[in-house]
C-alpha cells in the first residue's frame, strides 16, 4: 500500500494552485465593485469562520475553513449578513445600485477567470501540449470487465470495429484526437431501445467510411463508458532473454520496433498476429536505435516442453503523443466544450454521468497534485481547464452564484420594481445550504477515489481488457507477447 502521505508537497501545491484559480475569480469581481463605487465588506477565500483575516483600508480579508470557493461581500449587491444570520441595516443604509452596477460587477470574476485561462493557454501555445492525436485503433479488446465485476464480450469488437481502423467521428461528431474520442463517449446521451447506452461509431477503413452501432458497458468504480478500444502507439523491446535468437541476432532494449518482413507495424494486434502465425525459417525485424533503421534477421527456437517457438524478446506499449501548438482561443473553445458536454450529460436521463462522477475542491487538488508529477504543461492545461470551469459554472442563472445575481438584477430591471429583499435573502439562504450539501456529497465520493488511489479498502475489478485473442492483443499473442516470449 502506497504511504498516505508520499508527497505533500505537490498537495500543498494543489490547495495553493486551487485557492489562486477562486482567489482570481473573486479578485475581479473585487476590482470591478472598488472601480464602480461599491461598498466592499469583505474578501475571502473560502467560507465559514476565518483561520485568518485582517483589515485594510474598511475591508475585512480572510482565508476561511470550508474550502468550497469564495465570496466577496457586496451588501448592495447580496447582504451576506441578513443570509448569514445577522442585521442587514448596514446594507438598507447603503444608496441601491444601478442594473449596470450589478451586471458588471457579476461578470468580472468569469471575465477574469477567461483573461487568466486565457494567458495559460498563450503558454501552452508557446511550448506546445503533449496530446494522443491519432484516432487510429491499436487493438480492440475481445472481453472487458464491468463495474460489477462481470466480464463481458468488447462492445466494440463485438460491433466489428477492427484494429487499424481509424476513428472519424462519434455520434455523427468530427473526431480530432482521443481525448475527444473518450469524452464523447464517456458524455454520450444514446440509449437504445432496451434503454443500453448505445453510440455510433464512424470510423476509416481502407479508404471507406464505416458506421457501427455500438453498446457501451460501464467500467471501474466510477461506472463510466467504455466500448473497449486504445489508441494506436509504439512498440519498443523491453527485454531480451540470452541465448535466445533476439538476443543472438543483436535486438536490444529500447529499440523501437517498425517493420516485420519490411512491412510496417501499424499496431500491437498486427505485430502478434505475424509472429503467431510464422512457420518456418528467418523473419526479418527492423528497428529504430539512436535515429537509425536497423534490420535483423532471427529463426525462432523451438521448445519441445512447450510445443512452441519462442524470439525470446518482450515488447511493450505506449500510446503515440506529438507535442501540438494549437492556438489558445481553440484550447478554450475545446475546454468550453467539454464543459458543455458535461452539463448537458449531467442533466439529461440517457447519460450515465452522475453528480458522483464531479470532483470537487478535494478531488480537484487530488488531480492538481497528481498531474504535478507530469510536468508543468499537464498543471498548466489543467488550471486552464478549471478557470473555464469556474467562469462557465459561476455565470448559471442559479440564486448564489454570479449568473443568479444577474438573473435576480435583470428580472427587476425588466419589472420595474425591485425583488423582495426577503424573498432574496431566503433563496439565497435555501441555495446555500444546497451549494454546501452539494459540495460535502461530491466530497464524500473524492475522498473514496483518493483512498483508492492510494489502496486503501477493496480492490476493484480491472478496468483493463482481459483475454483478448491474436488479432487484437499484444497480451496473447502466442509467439511474442510481452508476457509470455519467455523461455
Amino acid at each position: 500500500m502506497p504511504s498516505l502521505f508520499p508527497n505533500v508537497a505537490y498537495v500543498l501545491l494543489g490547495i495553493f494552485l486551487l485557492g489562486f484559480c477562486v482567489f482570481i475569480h473573486e479578485l475581479g469581481h473585487f476590482l470591478a465593485a472598488r472601480r464602480r463605487g461599491l461598498k466592499v465588506e469583505r474578501f475571502s477565500i473560502g467560507f465559514g469562520p476565518p483561520i485568518v483575516r485582517w483589515t485594510r483600508n474598511e475591508v475585512e480579508y480572510r482565508i476561511s475553513w470550508i474550502p468550497f470557493g469564495g465570496y466577496v461581500a457586496l451588501p448592495q449587491l447580496a447582504d451576506m449578513a441578513s443570509i448569514e444570520g445577522g442585521e442587514s441595516s448596514e446594507a438598507e443604509k447603503l444608496p441601491p445600485i444601478s442594473y449596470a452596477d450589478k451586471m458588471i460587477v457579476s461578470v468580472m470574476g468569469a471575465v477574469f477567470n477567461l483573461i487568466f485561462a486565457l494567458i495559460l493557454s498563450c503558454i501552452l501555445w508557446i511550448v506546445g501540449q503533449e496530446v494522443i492525436v491519432t484516432t487510429e485503433i491499436d487493438s480492440v479488446a475481445e472481453e472487458v470487465y464491468t463495474s460489477d465485476g462481470d466480464m463481458v464480450p468488447g462492445p466494440a469488437y463485438e460491433a466489428g470495429i477492427h484494429s487499424g481502423d481509424r476513428v472519424v467521428a462519434v455520434d455523427g461528431d468530427p473526431i480530432d484526437d482521443w481525448m475527444e474520442l473518450n469524452n464523447a463517449i464517456l458524455t454520450g446521451l444514446g440509449r437504445n431501445g432496451e434503454g443500453k447506452p448505445e453510440v455510433d461509431i464512424t470510423v476509416e477503413r481502407n479508404g471507406e467510411e464505416l458506421t457501427f452501432v455500438v453498446n457501451p458497458v460501464l467500467i471501474t468504480r466510477e461506472n463510466a463508458r467504455d466500448i473497449g478500444m486504445r489508441p494506436a502507439g509504439d512498440l519498443r523491446i523491453t527485454g531480451v532473454y540470452e541465448e535466445m535468437p533476439a538476443f543472438e541476432a543483436g535486438i536490444q532494449p529500447g529499440d523501437l520496433l517498425l517493420k516485420l518482413d519490411g512491412e510496417p507495424i501499424h499496431s500491437s494486434a498486427l505485430l502478434q498476429a505475424s509472429l503467431a502465425q510464422h512457420e518456418e525459417g528467418p523473419i526479418d525485424l527492423t528497428v529504430l536505435r539512436d535515429g537509425e533503421e536497423i534490420t535483423f534477421s532471427m529463426e525462432p527456437k523451438f521448445f519441445p516442453d512447450l510445443d512452441r517457438k519462442l524470439f525470446g524478446f518482450q515488447y511493450g506499449y505506449q500510446a503515440k503523443t506529438e507535442i501540438v501548438h494549437r492556438n489558445p482561443i481553440q484550447q478554450i473553445a475545446i475546454m468550453a466544450d467539454t464543459v458543455k458536454r458535461t452539463l448537458v450529460a449531467l442533466l439529461h436521463q440517457g447519460s450515465d454521468v452522475k453528480v458522483r462522477n464531479m470532483n470537487g475542491p478535494v478531488g480537484i487538488v487530488h488531480v492538481i497534485s497528481t498531474l504535478s508529477h507530469y510536468g508543468f504543461t499537464h498543471v498548466i492545461w489543467l488550471l486552464a481547464f478549471i478557470n473555464v470551469n469556474l467562469a462557465m459554472l459561476n455565470l448559471m442563472p442559479v440564486p448564489v452564484l454570479d449568473g443568479g445575481h444577474m438573473l435576480f438584477a435583470t428580472i427587476a430591471k425588466i419589472s420595474g420594481r425591485p425583488i423582495p429583499r426577503r424573498f432574496m435573502e431566503t433563496t439565497q439562504g435555501a441555495f446555500i445550504v444546497l451549494f454546501l450539501s452539494f459540495m460535502l456529497y461530491v466530497t464524500f465520493y473524492d475522498v473514496g477515489r483518493i483512498g483508492h488511489d492510494l489502496g486503501i479498502g477493496e480492490e476493484s475489478a480491472p478496468a483493463e481488457t482481459v483475454q483478448e485473442n491474436h488479432d487484437h492483443s499484444p497480451e496473447a499473442a502466442p509467439a511474442s507477447s510481452p508476457k509470455e516470449d519467455a523461455p
